[in-house]
């Protein structure tokens, strides 16, 4: 098998825009094919997690394992055997100049060099060169975004958690990721970014991505809509309600019931959510003082220190307790009753017509 001439592997970190960069290069598969890229899909028609899960030790991470169904040891190496054989033959069939794959968990869940080097083998089997992009945001505002994701994947704690206890979280540990990525890799791979709009490349992301991929910026890109954005205070303690009662109340069908919920407060809810006090923001950003500046002076020496400023005026001063009113709650409630009607009539009248052309 011919290798291809670069393979761009996109790696998140949490809450800096994946979910856009993956949606963009879903919707614009064709025309990067046109322009000698793959996006395959093969690893995941969007976001990739068969990446990730290629590179585990075993099958214990049972939350990843489950978007590949893997359920066992054996089923995992099965699926490594499937998943190489066919992700080649899909670059062979293409015959591209470049490859672009993309997941988040490869930052978040990869944590040994053992893992990571045998996703490194796949892709330089794949590629002449490995270029890693790893965008990163000040840890204190990765993690008051994170608490909306919590809650939409089925959470219900009141506020944003910025204790640690122990060793620093893997998802917001950059230096480490950095480290890991440069020692198998290779630091000449790495091309760290700042996910800060005064950074990007024209203040956008997908403009900033298309030139580590040297693609040109205006190539009447489709742009799909901004996506995973984060649920306002209301739209917060909606769901988190929702969530600690939900099996109580809602029976066997409450996970499909949420899922609908979700859908509908992302749509008509999303907004600034609850924040941490001043004094805790400052406190878990502290954690990470020595692998940020570990990070600034290796990729960013033209910068100063610190790396992601110290401005925390964003924050109020005490924690936010803020709660919905009697009358805010029902118009909440009777709002989605709404929207849920309104879908309803929608596929009533979608069925409809269906059954009108079946009989014409």
């Amino acid at each position: 098998m011919v290798r291809v001439k670069i393979c761009y592997l996109h790696i998140g970190a949490e809450k800096t825009g994946s979910t856009s960069i993956q949606a963009f290069l879903q919707a614009n598969r064709r025309r990067l094919a046109d322009l000698g890229y793959l996006f395959p899909r093969t690893p995941g028609d969007d976001n990739q997690p068969a990446l990730a899960a290629y590179a585990m030790a075993d099958s214990s991470r049972q939350n990843l394992m489950a978007q590949v169904r893997v359920k066992s040891d054996e089923e995992l190496e099965a699926f490594r055997a499937h998943f190489s054989a066919a992700l080649k033959a899909e670059v062979a069939d293409a015959a591209p100049e470049r490859i672009v794959l993309t997941n988040e968990h490869c930052h978040s869940r990869i944590e040994t060099a053992e893992e990571l080097q045998q996703l490194a083998d796949l892709l330089h089997s794949l590629a002449e060169e490995v270029r890693i992009v790893f965008y990163i945001r000040r840890q204190d505002q990765a993690a008051t975004s994170l608490y909306s994701t919590a809650l939409k994947v089925g959470q219900y704690r009141k506020k944003p958690d910025l204790t640690i206890k122990g060793d620093l979280p893997v998802a917001f540990d950059y230096w480490r990721t950095c480290r890991l990525y440069a020692d198998v890799f290779g630091k000449e791979a790495m091309r760290v970014r700042l996910f800060d709009r005064k950074r990007l490349v024209g203040g956008d992301l997908i403009t900033d991505f298309c030139e580590i991929l040297d693609l040109p910026s205006e190539q009447g890109w489709s742009l799909p809509a901004t996506k995973n954005r984060s649920l306002g205070r209301l739209g917060q303690r909606f769901l988190a309600a929702f969530n600690q009662k939900r099996q109580d109340r809602f029976g066997e069908q409450s996970e499909h019931y949420r899922m609908a919920l979700v859908r509908m407060l992302d749509k008509h809810f999303a907004g600034q959510g609850i924040k941490p006090s001043r004094g805790a923001a400052a406190a878990f950003l502290d954690h990470f003082k020595e692998g940020n500046e570990q990070v600034r002076a290796t990729y960013f020496p033209d910068l100063p220190a610190p790396l992601f400023g110290d401005d925390f005026s964003m924050y109020p001063e005490k924690e936010d307790a803020w709660m919905p009113g009697p009358f805010m709650a029902f118009d909440a409630g009777a709002r989605l009753f709404v929207e849920q009607q309104k879908e309803i009539d929608r596929l009533k009248a979608e069925i409809a017509a269906l059954k009108s052309e079946d009989n014409s």
